[in-house]
C-alpha cells in the first residue's frame, strides 16, 4: 500500500515536470547546441559540453514547468488540455511543488557553476525572464516573443563561455532562435485558441486567428535565411546554400499541411520542430 502511494506520488511529480514530453526541454536545449556547433571544438570537449547543456536544459525546463503551473493553476482548471495537470487537479500541493522547484533550481545552479563568470552572470540575468513569462499571456498578445527571448538565452551563454563576449555571429543565432520559438510556439498556441479566447488569455494564435500561417512562414523563413548565412559564412560553400534551401522548402511544405483549426494537427507539427532542429544542428556542424 505504501509502495503504491509512493509510486503514485512520483508519477505525479514526473507529470508536473512533463517528463513524458521531452520536446519541451529539447527545444530549450537546441539553441545551446546550435551555438556549440558554430565552434571548432575537439570532439571530446564538444561531447562534454553537449551533455552539460542537455542536463542544464532539463533541470531549467523542469523548474519552468513548475513555475508555470503554480501561476496558472486556476486558469488550467478551465482549459481542456490542462485541467488534469497535477496542480490544477489538486494531486500535488503548492508546498510540494515549491520544494520540487527548489530542488531543480539547485541542480540548475550546480550546472551553472561549471561556467565562467561572464556566463554565470548572464545565466542569473535570465531567471527573471523565466519567472515573468507565465504572466505575459495576461499582458500582451505576443507572449511567444517573450518565450523566444527566454528559451534562446543558451545561445548567448555559449558565446560568453567560449568568446568572453556576445559576438555578431552568436547575436544572429540568438535572433534566429527567437524567430524559431515565435514560430513553433504560435503553432503550439493554436491548440488552446478557443479556450484562451474564453479565458481572455492572449497569444499570437488569438491575435492572428485564421491568418496565423503567414506569421509562422515569416518566422521560419527568417530562421532559414540566418542559418543559411551562418553556414555559408563559415564554409564559403555554395553547397551549404543548396542544403539550407532544401530544409527551407521542406519546412514550408510542412507548414502548408498544418491545419490551424485542428489541435491534433497543431500538436503534431509543433513536435516536428525537434526534427527540424536536428537538421539545422547537423547543417551547422557540417558547414
Amino acid at each position: 500500500m505504501l509502495d503504491s502511494l509512493i509510486l503514485k506520488k512520483i508519477s505525479n511529480y514526473l507529470e508536473l515536470i512533463r517528463f513524458s514530453k521531452p520536446i519541451g526541454f529539447l527545444l530549450l536545449m537546441w539553441p545551446c547546441w546550435f551555438g556549440l556547433s558554430l565552434l571548432n571544438l575537439e570532439i571530446e570537449i564538444l561531447i562534454s559540453w553537449l551533455i552539460i547543456f542537455l542536463l542544464g536544459s532539463f533541470f531549467m525546463r523542469s523548474a519552468g514547468c513548475i513555475i508555470n503551473d503554480i501561476i496558472d493553476r486556476d486558469f488550467d482548471k478551465s482549459v481542456e488540455r490542462t485541467k488534469l495537470r497535477p496542480l490544477a487537479s489538486n494531486r500535488i500541493s503548492i508546498v510540494e511543488a515549491v520544494l520540487l522547484l527548489c530542488s531543480f533550481l539547485l541542480l540548475s545552479l550546480i550546472i551553472l557553476l561549471q561556467f565562467n563568470l561572464y556566463s554565470i552572470i548572464l545565466g542569473l540575468i535570465s531567471i527573471p525572464f523565466v519567472i515573468l513569462y507565465p504572466f505575459m499571456k495576461r499582458i500582451t498578445f505576443w507572449p511567444q516573443v517573450f518565450l523566444g527571448i527566454t528559451f534562446s538565452w543558451g545561445a548567448l551563454i555559449v558565446s560568453t563561455q567560449f568568446n568572453q563576449s556576445i559576438t555578431f555571429q552568436f547575436g544572429l543565432l540568438y535572433i534566429a532562435c527567437i524567430f524559431w520559438t515565435l514560430g513553433y510556439d504560435t503553432i503550439y498556441a493554436y491548440q488552446d485558441k478557443k479556450d484562451d479566447i474564453k479565458q481572455n488569455i492572449k497569444s499570437t494564435a488569438v491575435l492572428f486567428g485564421d491568418n496565423g500561417k503567414w506569421l509562422v512562414i515569416i518566422c521560419y523563413l527568417t530562421v532559414v535565411l540566418i542559418f543559411g548565412y551562418l553556414g555559408w559564412k563559415s564554409s564559403n560553400s555554395l553547397i551549404s546554400l543548396f542544403v539550407i534551401a532544401i530544409i527551407g522548402i521542406s519546412t514550408y511544405i510542412a507548414i502548408q499541411k498544418w491545419d490551424i483549426n485542428s489541435p491534433e494537427s497543431s500538436n503534431f507539427y509543433f513536435r516536428q520542430n525537434n526534427n527540424l532542429a536536428i537538421m539545422l544542428f547537423i547543417y551547422l556542424l557540417i558547414f
